[in-house]
């Protein structure tokens, strides 16, 4: 073992202190930013007006071109568990992302039995854990207010109970079920579990297993009518590039490679699944097919999350098979994946800390809750929730891409900034920025925003840095 009576007691102790720094110093980034009062990701805002729909008794899924035009792409689990941080903690980002948070140490923790689960030892487990938890695509999302954790906390719950449980199969796709339910690419994990039965041949058992799945989601959708089946199937018509997809993952790559290369190594001499650990194989290659979701123009790197969470799993294994065969270099890889979990904690307390670009975010907040006018349309999505004004456009992104295939009540964003219908615009940078980059909002809106709007007030806050107001001067 990594701490068995072999190694130098200095070395032993040397390894347990650098693994408590780690995990002290990753909850102190992680506490930095639970706190922090405004929405870090664009998805936070959207989120949190969804749970706040939800706690005033309106729907979150609205007919598709109605006015206000709100548009929540996931399903209904995420924005049910901001609802509930919003009933028990207050109208806030705080508590909402504590849920989240608490989402996603249970998949820490759930890496570290999954590996025991597959045959690895619990010391290598805890290792992986510890080091998925530090790793910094992981520390990065981990205390934003979206969907991501929630669903990969399901998934795993479904893989360890499925391992450890047999007779409780059928609550492992309800898991699984719910996974979908929290974000649509939540696909590898049931995936994973049904190859693994057809692999055993239980036909019968997979197709049962697939059943299950496919009522708990089809019940949902049948439930939510068709308002609900838009939102959940046809609000991210954006384009897919392949080339995308590869680059986000050669980056959640780059950031495991000690970790990969770990695997490698086992692979190499001798490391085999075993119909013991066959199931965390399985999972990793459907991680890989799902995260190429990374591909939709909308995405970002959190859709390679999990397939991280799968490569730890597999590491602890490969790891842990190391070990038991005393590989000579075994050890080195144990304390070198130690040390690097440790850089990657220390350089947390510079990268997380509060951003530069947010420190004029409660001027911008203030100015928002404050200014005379109702109709304020703005990126900062949370500052409207927060000050009160009614959110008229939710995800400008989406409705970018939907484009002219809705109809829509009130007229485009073109349509109602030509008519100057919004008091105040607050964009996350200036017009021409968003022209030149073809940003998140319209082109057309944008056009008119020149002709019709001028720049009032400026900050220096990530999506809230210039607010327009309508220009007197300028013709409607």
């Amino acid at each position: 073992m990594i701490f068995s009576r072999s190694t130098p007691l200095p070395l032993r102790i040397g390894l347990a202190l650098a693994i408590v720094v780690c995990i002290v110093l990753s909850f102190k980034s992680v506490y930095s930013r639970l706190v922090l009062p405004f929405q870090i990701d664009y998805e936070e805002g959207n989120v949190l007006n969804a749970g706040l729909r939800i706690v005033e008794g309106q729907t979150p899924y609205p007919p598709p071109g109605s006015f206000p035009y709100i548009f929540n792409p996931y399903g209904p689990v995420g924005y049910l568990v901001s609802a509930v941080g919003i009933k028990v903690f207050g109208l806030g980002l705080l508590g909402p992302r504590v849920l989240i948070f608490i989402a996603g140490l249970a998949v820490v923790f759930l890496i570290a039995i999954l590996i025991n689960s597959f045959g690895g030892r619990w010391d290598a487990g805890i290792l992986l854990a510890v080091a998925y938890f530090c790793l910094p695509l992981v520390s990065f999302w981990l205390t934003l207010l979206r969907v991501d954790f929630l669903a990969i906390s399901f998934s795993l719950l479904g893989l360890c109970l499925f391992a450890n449980f047999p007779k409780a199969w059928w609550v492992a796709a309800v898991l699984f079920g719910l996974a979908i339910l929290t974000k649509q690419t939540a696909v590898a994990a049931p995936a994973a579990v049904v190859l693994e039965l057809l692999l055993q041949k239980r036909f019968v058992r997979g197709l049962a297993l697939g059943a299950i799945i496919s009522t708990v989601v089809l019940g949902c959708l049948l439930t939510g009518g068709a308002n609900f089946v838009f939102a959940f199937f046809k609000s991210h018509p954006d384009p897919y590039s392949l080339g995308q997809a590869f680059r986000f993952g050669f980056i959640a790559a780059h950031g495991s490679m000690l970790i990969l290369a770990i695997t490698a190594y086992a692979i190499f001499f001798g490391l085999k699944w075993t119909p013991k650990s066959r199931l965390g194989w399985l999972y990793v290659l459907m991680c890989c097919f799902s995260s190429l979701s990374g591909g939709k123009l909308g995405s970002n790197m959190n859709h390679y999350l999990e397939w991280t969470a799968a490569v730890c799993i597999l590491g602890g294994v490969a790891l842990s098979a190391l070990l038991e065969k005393e590989e000579p270099l075994a050890k080195p890889f144990a304390i070198a994946l130690v040390a690097l979990t440790f850089v990657f904690a220390i350089n947390l307390q510079r990268n997380f800390a509060i951003f530069e670009n947010q420190k004029g975010c409660p001027e911008a907040y203030a100015f928002i809750r404050s200014y005379v006018g109702q109709k304020v349309v703005s990126e900062e999505v949370t500052s409207l929730v927060l000050g009160g004004k009614e959110v008229l456009v939710s995800n400008p992104f989406v409705l970018t891409q939907l484009g002219d295939s809705i109809n829509w009540q009130a007229g485009s964003l073109q349509d109602l900034t030509e008519k100057k219908y919004f008091d105040a615009i607050v964009l996350g940078g200036t017009i021409d920025n968003y022209i030149e980059n073809k940003g998140g909002w319209p082109q057309g809106m944008l056009l008119a925003m020149e002709s019709h709007y001028r720049p009032y007030r400026y900050f220096q806050c990530e999506h809230a840095r210039v607010a327009y107001i309508p220009d007197p001067k300028k013709p409607q």
